[in-house]
């Protein structure tokens, strides 16, 4: 008996064998297969940047009508509110004087004094949007009080103060590019310019006037782009090929080598613009360069190529 239960476990250890020894082998190709990482490669390319000074701007209206009381006493009627659009030459309001008020109790006796009771109208000599009311209806307001503010679309400008130091970029009739905050891009042109500079800032101020069809708000922060110096046929490469330290003053590329080895290779960089940057030296335009899935990459480290 005992020696038919030996005889079972020496077939069944003869039947595991083999699979025993083929998991080893499967797990001795599993750890010589090197781990690739999958990148994808671009060709530097000639192109044309443009170098430009950067500068902050805040839009202003420069013309603002004031909406005076032209008589002492009360206001009795003023429809418009601040945001209301008003034409050139409308009624504000209407003012009833202290004196008009007394006339009340002699009207039935003297019909003729009739005609001086009634309200002083004010106008607007100006077209625009109301943006300050400082007076409701029943306010008492004495002659040449600022009753409301309105103000005029078209005057609408960007300020921009310029470091004297770049005066040689910035002058009147210089195209330039303002840069809202959603991304969208105005070519204009500076248009004017204030022949005084800021004591404590050094700067001067520069006006640029945008198109009509460009409603803007006051206050607002734009950026002005202003063309400084041109580079014809830069090698370029794509920002998210280039990487660089935390200091930014090292960069490089990772480079494709044999097919499926990825070399860190310095760079020296120059212009850029929105998705372009010039590299200077280190590469040539026959390299093939890893602009997706380098970020991290050891030098020499394994790749392969996604198409």
């Amino acid at each position: 008996m005992q020696l038919i239960q030996n005889y079972r476990i020496i077939l069944f250890a003869i039947i595991l064998l083999p699979a025993s020894c083929k998991q080893k082998e499967m797990a001795a190709e599993e750890a010589t297969v090197p781990i690739k990482t999958a990148v994808t490669i671009v060709q530097p390319t000639r192109q044309s940047l443009t170098d430009f000074l950067e500068l902050n701007g805040n839009t202003v209206f420069q013309k603002k009508v004031v909406v005076r009381a032209n008589i002492a006493g009360y206001i009795i009627q003023i429809p418009w509110k601040v945001g209301d659009r008003i034409a050139s030459g409308s009624v504000f309001c209407s003012i009833k004087t202290k004196e008009q008020d007394a006339l009340k109790s002699i009207d039935l006796r003297e019909p003729s004094l009739k005609q001086f009771q009634q309200p002083i109208k004010i106008t607007t000599s100006a077209a625009g949007f109301i943006t300050a009311v400082n007076y409701i209806a029943g306010d008492f307001v004495n002659e040449g009080d600022v009753i409301a503010t309105v103000t005029i679309p078209s005057s609408l400008v960007l300020a921009v103060n310029v470091p004297y130091e770049y005066h040689a970029f910035v002058y009147n009739g210089r195209s330039c590019q303002v840069v809202l905050p959603d991304g969208k891009k105005i070519n204009t042109a500076i248009t004017l310019s204030v022949p005084v500079i800021d004591a404590a800032s050094q700067t001067q101020q520069y006006f640029i006037h945008l198109p009509a069809s460009d409603q803007l708000p006051e206050n607002m922060n734009l950026l002005v782009r202003i063309p400084m110096k041109q580079k014809l046929n830069a090698l370029c490469l794509p920002l998210t090929a280039i990487q660089t330290n935390e200091t930014q003053d090292e960069f490089w590329v990772m480079k494709l080598v044999n097919d499926s080895l990825a070399l860190r290779i310095p760079v020296t960089v120059g212009s850029q613009n929105d998705s372009l940057k010039e590299v200077e030296s280190g590469i040539t335009a026959s390299d093939k360069i890893i602009v997706k899935g380098g970020y991290g990459l050891a030098d020499s480290a394994l790749v392969s190529v996604e198409k």
